[in-house]
């Protein structure tokens, strides 16, 4: 339309809902382009700490030559969700002094700013593990990895080839996106919570168009293997039973 865009918003490390993460060449690409079409990128990464086994890719502020990117970050995941309390890192240019400078006012303003007990239960839990975020993460990666590695196997004992059931493989962060041989809305929601007591989210909720789609975002952060367990079994019988059914 003739305008120009000045910023582009994206989750690199296990995006919500599809759990898609981005490679190093991928990364290193959008940084050309931001730099090609002069936008910056708002990378935020609240589930990059909960990767698998595999090298995790460096983020895009770690890439970042120019100073494209600004980093915004959440303790919400990674501290305790009531918290609310989250940070950017924006040390470009603005005006006279730095971005962050600039933020930190107009957050001032809106927020009235953020509740100083909240900051220090967040403060407290990184001065326990050596202002580490990483280390106070380590029993909640390996939970979430062995939740992960549950749900996936039980995918594939519940879902054959011939079942028309398809699934991505995500290393980390807290979804999987299951791909059904039916359109998936709120109605069929509400039909799996009343009748097999199982929920998921409607992939449509993440477009705009608002139509249907066959595929359903599967949750397993806040879940026990067992609880995972129940859920798949109620979910392989809705799924045989709407395969019936249409």
């Amino acid at each position: 339309e003739g305008t120009r865009p000045r910023a582009l918003y994206v989750v690199a490390d296990f995006a919500n809902p599809s759990g898609v993460s981005l490679g190093r060449a991928t990364r290193e690409r959008l940084l050309a382009l931001a730099g090609e079409l002069d936008l910056l990128i708002l990378e935020d990464n609240p589930y990059g700490l909960f990767h698998g086994d595999e090298e995790r890719p460096p983020t895009l502020k770690a890439l970042d030559p120019g100073g494209r990117v600004v980093y915004l970050g959440s303790f919400a995941k990674t501290g305790i969700p009531g918290a609310r309390v989250g940070y950017v890192v924006a040390d470009q240019r603005a005006g006279t002094g730095l971005l962050a400078d600039q933020l930190a006012k107009i957050k001032s303003m809106l927020t009235v700013n953020t509740s100083p007990l909240a900051q220090a239960v967040i403060g407290g839990k990184l001065l326990a593990h050596g202002c580490s975020l990483r280390a106070a993460n380590v029993r909640e990666r390996r939970v979430y990895q062995e939740n992960l590695r549950h749900m996936l196997d039980g995918l594939r004992e519940r879902f054959p080839p011939e079942s028309r059931v398809g699934w991505n493989t995500p290393e980390g962060g807290f979804f999987v996106v299951l791909d059904v041989p039916f359109p998936a809305d709120d109605e069929l929601l509400e039909h799996s919570a009343r009748e097999h007591r199982v929920l998921w989210t409607p992939m449509h909720h993440f477009y705009g168009d608002g139509l249907p789609r066959p595929q359903i975002r599967l949750s397993f952060s806040h879940l026990t293997p067992d609880e995972i367990t129940i859920g798949l079994d109620r979910l392989a019988r809705f799924v045989a039973r709407r395969c019936e059914a249409s």
